[in-house]
């Protein structure tokens, strides 16, 4: 009889699913993966070779229904973190694209775990706090539960799969907690609106002047933060379907940019600042995040700057530091 938690985790190939493995990896629990392809551009940044040998991965499109369902029945997972997903830009450009990978597959998701006759005990998902709408459109610091109205095809997504959650909640009993990072940051991070800043620091250490294409404060989220939290969610999550906000830690750009040259000596000057603000408010506060899990964990930007700039310098060092993102 199986009594330890397994974790099926999808696009865990990617940013923070590739930190969400590490945790369960040096956790000792066990995991499978689930993405479009192989591809260990981040997992080799985030894991030694080692380690990269122990990943157990299974390949297939979140979009097909028939493909997940037996993925996950063929993994007999207990646990779903659904991570697969396309970003703002590509959901701008490609918003069909973007409706059947985000939307779709988690429905697809939800469809399946229903069908694993309770086996699976709760899903964990990636919504965003681009659920949210701009700052303007908020008086005071934003709940849990505050009303929105997104301004990106990608945040309407997102609130769709909030409201799925909800209905596979009342109608099947199944559990979830979705969660609204918002500038998530560390190694790793390559694509998105709010992937500037952790490619800032990859272009100072590599003495490259970079612009970070928006301005003004946002709520920063450490990628180590962000993947522990959605592990303990998994942990503690018994009923109900919550959307919870993450907070973060707020500060401008420009802030951040500071740090980055603070860490990097040499690197005055390089790192610039462009744009306005991102349409998407900040001023999130997190009591349902709170008392769920008892502690939330906030590493400072300073430290996850520092972290992260360790973990870059350590890729260069071994030849492995990828710089073709700071192309785009």
């Amino acid at each position: 009889m199986q009594t330890q938690d397994r974790y099926f985790l999808t696009g865990g190939q990617g940013f923070i699913g590739a930190w969400i493995a590490k945790q369960l990896l040096l956790a000792g629990s066990s995991c499978v993966l689930f993405d479009l392809k192989p591809d260990d551009g981040i997992l080799a940044q985030v894991f030694d070779e080692d380690e990269l040998r122990q990943l157990e991965r299974v390949y297939g499109d979140v979009g097909d229904t028939e493909v997940v369902r037996k993925a996950l029945d063929a993994s007999q997972a207990t646990n779903v973190i659904h991570l697969a997903g396309l970003q703002i830009p590509t959901c701008r450009s490609q918003p069909l694209l973007g409706a059947r990978v985000n939307v779709i597959g988690t429905l697809n998701i939800f469809e399946a775990v229903r069908q694993s006759g309770g086996r699976v005990k709760n899903v964990v998902y990636a919504s965003s706090a681009a659920v949210a709408g701009s700052s303007g459109d908020y008086k005071g610091p934003i709940a849990d539960d505050t009303p929105h109205v997104p301004r990106t095809h990608y945040g309407v997504f997102k609130t769709a799969n909030e409201g799925s959650a909800r209905v596979y909640w009342l109608d099947h009993g199944i559990p979830s907690v979705g969660l609204r990072p918002l500038a998530v940051y560390g190694v790793g991070r390559e694509v998105g609106v709010t992937s500037g800043p952790t490619k800032a620091i990859k272009a100072a250490l590599l003495r490259r002047p970079y612009t970070i294409g928006f301005s003004g404060q946002t709520a920063f989220n450490y990628v180590e933060d962000a993947a522990r939290i959605f592990i303990d969610c998994s942990k503690a999550a018994r009923e109900g379907a919550q959307a919870l906000n993450m907070r973060g830690e707020y500060l401008t750009v420009e802030e951040f940019a500071k740090l980055v040259e603070r860490e990097v000596p040499g690197s005055a000057g390089l790192i610039r600042v462009s744009g306005g603000p991102i349409p998407v408010a900040y001023d999130f506060v997190e009591p349902g995040l709170e008392k769920l899990l008892g502690r939330v964990p906030h590493t400072p930007v300073a430290d996850g700057v520092h972290r992260t700039a360790q973990r870059f310098r350590r890729l260069l060092e071994l030849g492995k530091l990828r710089d073709q993102d700071l192309a785009t």
